[in-house]
């Protein structure tokens, strides 16, 4: 990372380009939307409310806009599309309501990270969907009433041809190449062809720190950068002739310069979140069009949710 900084810090900083009022309503909305009056997607409210109003500086305080950004995209990007897939609502509500509060208590080995990992393979099915890709299939649940059963995390079709993706969250390096070469074995043992998706935000940030940068922009063209040197190179070899390869995530809390000075002269902060995405394909694929399409809507998609 460019610029760190621990998270104790005496001054308050407005979220990322909208009051914390808006942003809170629009997170109350989604634990509304959800059904959620307990759990942690509940508690970040009022670590927002406390931090705005008592400037509260716990890590929980600090970070409950981080954190809770997934749980509002989550919800603005499903909540016109559940319907098409019976029972996936009450799947949103535990992957958002479960686990602990904050990303670094989470355990390599511990089922208490199953609520995030199931979170981010929601998050991509959806994205995928909001980028007009015919996403079929999610966790199991079909559009299609009397469609086979699929193991996959999500399915879509893609030029009549249906493709599978399986997503891993990464807790270290050395999980790596494992978890790759997991993803490429779900595919590859049914036969299908397909793309692995890797969340790589517990490796791009080092524990309770934040990233600095007067540019999120920059910021995440930084970020991608580092997956394509640090996390591509351990997980190239994991790739077989019908995986199409790689989309590589990254979601990171940062704190951004604004061009506003307080009473002392330093620039005002705000809260920000960094989101990056990259398409990493596979030069034996032997159709390399199709990662490349599908990364460059994903990347459209998250220049105008920004």
């Amino acid at each position: 990372m460019r610029s760190t900084q621990h998270l104790a810090t005496p001054e308050k900083a407005s979220l990322s380009r909208e009051s914390t009022d808006v942003y809170i309503r629009r997170l109350k909305h989604a634990c509304e939307w959800l059904s959620l009056d307990r759990g942690r997607a509940h508690a970040y409210v009022r670590f927002l409310e406390e931090f705005d109003q008592m400037n509260q500086l716990s890590d929980e305080h600090i970070l409950a806009y981080y954190e809770s950004c997934e749980i509002v995209e989550l919800v603005e990007l499903w909540e016109d599309r559940v319907d098409e897939f019976p029972g996936l609502k009450a799947k949103l509500q535990t992957a958002c309501s479960k686990g602990p509060i904050l990303t670094e208590r989470e355990s390599i080995s511990s089922s208490s990270n199953k609520p995030r990992n199931d979170a981010f393979a929601y998050l991509m099915a959806g994205k995928f969907i909001a980028a007009a890709i015919s996403v079929i299939n999610v966790d199991g649940i079909s559009v299609y009433i009397d469609a086979p059963a699929s193991d996959a995390d999500f399915s879509f079709v893609w030029g009549r041809i249906e493709f599978a993706v399986e997503c891993k969250r990464i807790q270290s390096h050395l999980q790596l190449p494992r978890r790759a070469r997991d993803a490429r074995n779900q595919i590859t043992r049914t036969n299908r062809r397909g793309i692995i998706a890797i969340d790589c935000s517990v490796l791009r940030r080092p524990p309770a720190t934040l990233l600095e940068t007067e540019s999120p922009r920059q910021a995440a063209e930084e970020t991608s950068r580092w997956m394509q040197y640090n996390v591509e190179p351990l997980i190239r070899s994991c790739l077989s002739p019908t995986v199409l390869g790689f989309l590589l995530f990254s979601r990171i809390p940062a704190m951004t310069a604004t061009a506003v000075l307080d009473s002392g002269g330093t620039p005002y902060r705000r809260r920000d979140c960094i989101s990056s995405i990259l398409g990493v394909g596979n030069p034996a694929y032997s159709d390399p069009s199709v990662l490349r399409d599908i990364t460059q809507r994903l990347k459209r998609l998250s220049l105008r949710t920004q």
